[in-house]
């Protein structure tokens, strides 16, 4: 019970502190940064960035962007500024042993995300738990009443055998409201026909929503490509990708999220992990307390090392790294996500692993820029989020302030200054 309160005295003084930073609009100039605005424009030195109302207004070099009167400045020399991460994969799920009320539970995972530079996150699959909290507390975010990372939701995943199942499925979550559709495949004789599946694609988008598939198999991601869908939610890892499935998803635009932490999270936990005794992991020790003391005990990690698909996993995670890089130089934009957040699956670090991602996808064989881009405009742009992603004018103030430059190496995206989101500075 005293471990219980301390988590939410920590919860609570965290929402007061956020709540309060919405109370004011800031209009502020940062000058003297280093900006990468998240595309493929080589970054500019000795730049200022231009916030008014919530939204970029003008990014430049010093020399051209002037600064209006009375305007709070920021020097911010021998710093880079980078878009918000957009997560468009994640999970905002509450664990059904909460004993916070679900809503207040799920707003101190978006301020986690937030406090770790994750300043949008797509969350794909609630349970029946969290659904209507998740959609209750989007809806309080837009009318500025609720803070954190930028929430857009799914709902529960919809699924069914049958056209006349998923089409039901989808009529529920859509009259909720949702922004996205998930779907799933499994290899397996419980999933729809390709019929089936095209069917509940193309009803989805008479109604607007965009579509992301759960997969594991070439065969499966194919499938999906060829009912329509809009986003591979999974990496494929069974087997390399062939240059026939590259060049499909080039030829009709379908981004690929490799979730690669995703995998990490299997089987890492069949010993400690090192980076338990990271200072940038523990900075969300506050919540992450809850689930260190299970993935730490013997008998949790015996079971990780004897259970046949965690050590499968393993050789999964190194073919799902292959195919990132062959994706990748075969055009095929990689779009950054995680499946971090997952309720009932312990160790799914919200904020940290979105960083541990971005590393990951390095070693894959992706240049920091090309992993940058894939966690900030063409995430936003998988998930068709077109104000959030990158710093271009008339988009909404959503950065992080960094100490290092990520482009020389991506371990410094971990050198956070601040995080701001829609021009407000979040502690």
């Amino acid at each position: 019970m005293q471990s219980f309160r301390r988590y939410l005295s920590a919860a609570v003084a965290i929402a007061s502190i956020f709540t309060a930073s919405l109370s004011f609009a800031q209009t502020v100039a940062l000058t003297g940064v280093r900006v990468f605005d998240g595309t493929d424009k080589a970054p500019l030195d000795n730049a200022t960035l231009l916030v008014e109302n919530g939204r970029i207004s003008a990014v430049g070099p010093a020399a051209q962007i002037k600064i209006p009167g009375g305007v709070q400045q920021i020097a911010l020399k021998g710093k880079t500024v980078i878009p918000g991460l957009v997560n468009a994969h994640a999970h905002v799920q509450a664990e059904t042993d909460t004993k916070l009320d679900v809503r207040d539970d799920l707003q101190r995972r978006l301020q986690l995300y937030a406090s770790y530079g994750v300043t949008t996150v797509v969350s794909l699959g609630s349970s029946d738990l969290d659904e209507l909290p998740g959609i209750e507390l989007r809806n309080l975010q837009r009318e500025g009443k609720a803070d954190g990372a930028r929430l857009y939701t799914s709902g529960k995943a919809v699924t069914g055998r049958t056209t006349e199942e998923l089409l039901a499925a989808l009529d529920r979550v859509s009259a909720l409201g949702v922004d996205f559709i998930k779907l799933r495949l499994s290899d397996s004789d419980k999933d729809p026909s390709q019929e089936s599946l095209r069917a509940v694609i193309d009803a989805a988008h008479k109604k607007g929503l965009r579509t992301a598939v759960h997969i594991f198999s070439q065969q499966d991601a194919q499938k999906a490509l060829d009912a329509g869908v809009d986003v591979i939610g999974h990496s494929v890892r069974n087997q390399d990708v062939t240059p026939e499935f590259i060049a499909a998803l080039k030829a009709r635009s379908v981004p690929y999220v490799p979730t690669l932490t995703r995998d990490l999270s299997v089987f890492v936990y069949e010993s400690t992990p090192e980076f338990f005794k990271d200072p940038f992991f523990r900075r969300g020790e506050w919540l992450y307390k809850e689930q260190i003391p299970t993935l730490t005990d013997p008998t949790y990690q015996n079971k990780v090392r004897n259970n046949p698909n965690a050590q499968a996993i393993k050789k999964a995670l190194e073919q799902a790294k292959r195919n990132v890089k062959l994706l990748s130089d075969g055009g095929v934009s990689i779009a950054f996500g995680t499946d971090s957040g997952a309720a009932g699956n312990p160790g799914r670090w919200q904020g940290y692993f979105e960083h541990v991602e971005l590393e990951l996808l390095v070693e894959s064989g992706l240049t920091p820029k090309q992993t940058l881009i894939a966690a900030t405009s063409a995430a936003a742009k998988a998930a068709g989020l077109p104000d959030v992603g990158s710093l271009e004018v008339g988009k909404l103030a959503d950065f992080v302030v960094l100490n290092a430059d990520p482009l020389a190496n991506i371990l410094n995206t971990r050198q956070i200054d601040s995080v701001w989101i829609g021009g407000k500075r979040i502690p």
